[in-house]
C-alpha cells in the first residue's frame, strides 16, 4: 500500500517519521507515502502551549469572539511548517482582513458571478502548489480586494468588473473555504436572537412608516436603531442591517 499524505509535527521528521518510511521501504518494497507534512509548533502569546502551562487553546472559546470563518482564515494565514503563535490580538486583526472580502462582498450584492480573473486564480493556484503556501496565496486575496475596490470607487456601475469580482469572491471561498456567508448576516455577529427579534420589528415599523410617507418616523426609526449600533442600508433586495 501506499498512502497520499503523511502528516506529523516537525519534532517527527527525525527519527520517527525517517524510521517508518525506512521499515515500508525493506518491508514493502515501496515508499509509504507520497508526500511527508509536518507542521509547527503552537505557542499562545509567545509561550509554548502545554497542559501544564495551563494555557491551551480551545476553539469554543475563539468562537465567543469571532465567526467560525474568521478563526479558519486566521488559522490558514500562516505556513503550515511555521510555528504559529496564537493570540486574541492576532485573531482580531486576522477577522479585520476577512471583514475586507465581506465589505467586498456587500458591493456586488444581488450580482451573478461571471468567469474568474485568470490571473488572480493562477497567482493563487500556484502559491498553493508552492508546498501550500498559504500566506502567498492570501496576499494575492489582499491585492484583488484592494484593486477590486479601486475598480468599483472609479467605475462603481460597472457590471462586467462586478461580474468577475463576483467570480473570483467565489473562487476564493472554493479554495479557502471563506466568504460563504451572507455579507450582511457576517456582520451580525454577536447579536442575540431576542436583539433581532427587536431590530426586525423596528424595520417591520420603519417600513410601514415609509409606506405611509411619514418618513420623519422613518428616520426616528434608523436613528433608534443606530443607538444600538446597528447600521441599516436599503438595497433592492430589501433593508439589510449589520452590527456596527
Amino acid at each position: 500500500y501506499e498512502i497520499d499524505i503523511h502528516a506529523g509535527g516537525i519534532d517527527l521528521l527525525f527519527p520517527h517519521h525517517e524510521n517508518e518510511a525506512a521499515q515500508c521501504r525493506c518491508a514493502e518494497h515501496k515508499k509509504l507515502a507520497k508526500y511527508w507534512m509536518h507542521n509547527g509548533f503552537i505557542k499562545v502569546n509567545n509561550e509554548k502551549m502545554s497542559k501544564s502551562l495551563g494555557n491551551s487553546f480551545f476553539v469554543k472559546d475563539a468562537l465567543k469572539s469571532v465567526p467560525g470563518e474568521a478563526l479558519r482564515f486566521y488559522l490558514i494565514a500562516s505556513h503550515y511548517r511555521a510555528h504559529f503563535n496564537y493570540s486574541q490580538e492576532d485573531l482580531f486583526a486576522a477577522k479585520k482582513r476577512l471583514d475586507k472580502i465581506y465589505r467586498l462582498k456587500k458591493r456586488v450584492l444581488g450580482i451573478s458571478a461571471g468567469t474568474c480573473e485568470p490571473n488572480f486564480k493562477a497567482s493563487v493556484l500556484e502559491a498553493l502548489s508552492d508546498d501550500l503556501n498559504t500566506s502567498k496565496a492570501l496576499a494575492s486575496v489582499d491585492e484583488f480586494v484592494k484593486s477590486a475596490n479601486d475598480g468599483l470607487d472609479l467605475d462603481p456601475k460597472n457590471k462586467a468588473l462586478k461580474a468577475q469580482i463576483a467570480a473570483n469572491l467565489e473562487f476564493i471561498t472554493r479554495v479557502f473555504g471563506v466568504g460563504a456567508m451572507d455579507g450582511f448576516e457576517y456582520f451580525q455577529f454577536g447579536v442575540s436572537d431576542d436583539e433581532k427579534a427587536k431590530i426586525k420589528a423596528l424595520l417591520d415599523e420603519r417600513a410601514q412608516a415609509k409606506k405611509e410617507r411619514n418618513f420623519s418616523k422613518a428616520d426616528e426609526i434608523r436613528e433608534k436603531l443606530n443607538a444600538m449600533d446597528i447600521a441599516i442600508m436599503d438595497t433592492a433586495q430589501g433593508t439589510m442591517w449589520e452590527k456596527i
